[in-house]
């Protein structure tokens, strides 16, 4: 028999518990049938088979009796190449996978080297399992915009119909599912997902990302040295430097004439102190603002405080009020025997009414009860309102002691520049003279810094040139991945018509209980919405929603059987055969038509069935392990009385 890859087919199951082996059954090509009763351990073998293979499987999907088993060990042949898998058996499903190339025999007595362990998620250096198979399936490792990439647990989940999930959803039931994985997973079992796609997608994102950093670096730079979004060139900088020494020439100029004006106005030119006192003005408006501030800073800080002790307060007023209703529930009114005024014994009579046995004062206990809530409630919601309120006078304390922050580092500038100036008293003259230097050195020593530019921008003209090559092989990946995109449309195209064909044949082989199921014309089906309709009805009953599902799961197999551009990998467990009340004839029929699409296959695959009611006309060589009964399960534990799978 000839063989489309991928290609998986499961040889041997293997469950152990401790040095025990507790479950032990050789598989075959073709059709496999787990028979037994119900709640006899079918479908713990088939979720056994599922997590083998790498599948994740929630809490509640795990039997008690297999939490109580310690691993699995899976043999089967990946495109023919035999290798063993083996977990240990983890509720949260996330354990790692050892991977043995060989045959079972083999892997018992083989040393620790030969074994490959893999984690359950990749790693920075390390694949995961799901890349291992994948690779022994020649199967692409796909990412999927906007979601991580494929695992070999979701391609399962389109190969497993098990009895938990919705019989209304193509894919096995998951609590977080991604439309996107969805559809890429379908699509690319359909042979519509181009590995050189991938590889142009994983390029592109690649050069995406340095055009990124190298446009992140070209803004930093400029935002250093200035220049803005201009492209600081050669020409850029030796313009710049031009204007800078133009500008020196025009300040030395200028200081050459005061200093000129200084000497031959020294002996008449007036002392003055405008200067200092210009300084001093600020000095003292800057106080001013800090004292402000600092106030306001200080009534938020107090409000704060004060709001946290009202807090406080009614939260323990709270828990009092809890405390008091819960004693009130549990002792009940207070019966006294002797009255606290006269020592009198009381004497009890009963009353309809309810009332203080004392004073007779009737007593609503449930308008009691009522206050007593209405009050929790209004303190529950203060304390809401309270804290929200807390929040933003953080917030503005934030804001104050920024605000504070600048005025004082402000006030220290101005104080030391007004304690220089005081030292001695100058001219006009003179501070014209001392601002003219102070420039002229800032000149300097922006010239000075223009010969660093120059190596800045010989890296600047190689970042622009690289962002320019990067921003042109990034359009021209984007080009080659919408062509080879529409030649897939056209696959998928293909597959979907050929699955869809499969699945009305095999809806009208199915018995007369479906009337939108005897002549179908057109049935569709999306991935990413995980939904089937049959021309365009999407109300059936019960059983005949399980016939649909296992019909698109067989159809779609049954399309890449007679395709090899389909990356299914022709493998199949269905566990739903007699699911929702299904008739015990209508089971068989399906039975029969899964058997003979198998026998007419012409290449290698697998399908594994778990029914309590097997079609009576199986052959024997189809059957996998002995009929399993709710007192001799499908594990075989000791004792006796603990050997119960869950079906």
């Amino acid at each position: 028999m000839i063989r489309y890859e991928p290609c998986l087919v499961v040889k041997r199951l293997i469950v152990k518990r401790g040095p025990n082996t507790v479950y032990d059954e050789s598989f075959h090509q073709g059709v496999n049938v787990i028979r037994g009763d119900n709640s006899s351990g079918k479908s713990t073998i088939m979720n056994f088979l599922f997590f083998g293979l790498g599948g994740d499987l929630d809490r509640s999907a795990w039997s008690e009796h297999a939490l109580k088993c310690d691993h699995v060990w899976l043999e089967a042949e990946f495109n023919g190449n035999p290798a063993v898998l083996r977990r240990k058996i983890d509720a949260s499903s996330q354990s790692a996978m050892e991977i043995f190339g060989g045959r079972y025999e083999q892997a018992g007595s083989a040393p620790i080297e030969a074994w490959h362990r893999y984690p359950y998620a990749r790693q920075k250096n390390q694949e995961s399992f799901s890349q291992a198979i994948f690779r022994l399936l020649d199967m692409p490792d796909v990412a999927v915009e906007g979601t991580s990439s494929i695992t070999i647990h979701q391609i399962l989940r389109l190969l497993y119909a098990d009895q938990l999930s919705p019989t209304e959803s193509l894919f096995r039931f998951e609590g977080f599912d991604s439309e996107n994985l969805r559809e890429a997973v379908g699509n690319l079992l359909c042979g519509a997902f181009d590995t050189e796609i991938y590889e142009l997608q994983q390029e592109k994102r690649s050069k995406e990302k340095e055009f990124t950093e190298a446009n992140a670096e070209l803004k930093s730079i400029f935002k250093v040295v200035g220049g803005g979004d201009e492209s600081m060139t050669l020409d850029w900088i030796e313009q710049r430097r031009k204007n800078l020494i133009q500008e020196r020439d025009a300040n030395s100029a200028k200081l050459l004439e005061a200093e000129e004006a200084f000497y031959s106005s020294q002996s008449s030119e007036k002392i003055t102190l405008q200067v200092q006192k210009e300084l001093y003005k600020q000095v003292q408006e800057l106080q001013v603002q800090i004292r402000e501030k600092q106030a306001e800073l200080d009534s938020v800080e107090f409000e704060i405080s004060d709001s946290a002790t009202f807090i406080q307060t009614l939260s323990m007023r709270l828990e009092a009020l809890r405390d008091a209703d819960l004693a009130a529930s549990v002792v009940g009114s207070v019966h006294f025997g002797t009255c606290p005024a006269c020592y009198a014994e009381v004497v009890d009579h009963s009353y309809e009414i309810e009332a203080c046995h004392l004073c007779k004062t009737p007593l609503d206990t449930e308008r009691a009860r009522d206050r007593v809530v209405g009050i929790i409630n209004e303190l529950s919601i203060q304390i809401k309102q309270s804290e929200r309120l807390q929040i933003i006078r953080a917030e503005r304390l934030e804001k104050h002691q920024a605000s504070l922050n600048a005025l004082l580092t402000n006030w220290r500038l101005k104080a030391k520049e007004l304690a220089d100036v005081s030292l001695l008293p100058t001219s006009k003259t003179q501070e014209q003279i001392r601002a003219l230097q102070r420039k002229l050195g800032y000149i300097d020593k922006s010239i000075e810094d223009i010969e660093a530019q120059v190596k800045l921008a010989n890296k600047i003209g190689h970042l622009s040139a690289r962002k320019a090559q990067l921003d042109q092989d990034i359009q021209s990946l984007g080009s080659r991945i919408t062509t080879l995109q529409l030649s897939q449309t056209d696959r998928l195209r293909t597959a979907k018509n050929s699955i869809e064909k499969n699945i009305i044949d095999i809806l009208q082989g199915d018995l007369k209980r479906q009337d939108s199921f005897e002549n179908p014309e057109h049935v569709q089906f999306s991935f990413a919405k995980n939904s089937i309709t049959v021309d365009e009805h999407t109300y059936f009953s019960a059983s005949s929603r399980v016939i649909l599902k296992a019909a698109f799961l067989v159809g779609f197999l049954k399309a890449a059987l007679y395709d090899r551009k389909f990356r299914h990998p022709r493998f199949l467990m269905i566990d739903i055969t007699e699911d929702k009340g299904i008739e015990q004839a209508r089971s068989h029929n399906f039975q029969k038509q899964v058997i003979e699409i198998s026998e007419a296959a012409p290449v290698e695959h697998q399908i594994i069935i778990a029914t309590a009611m097997p079609w009576p006309e199986i052959k024997e060589q189809l059957l996998v392990g002995r009929h399993s009964t709710r007192q001799q399960g499908t594990l075989a534990f000791l004792p006796v009385g603990d050997n119960l799978g869950a079906g």
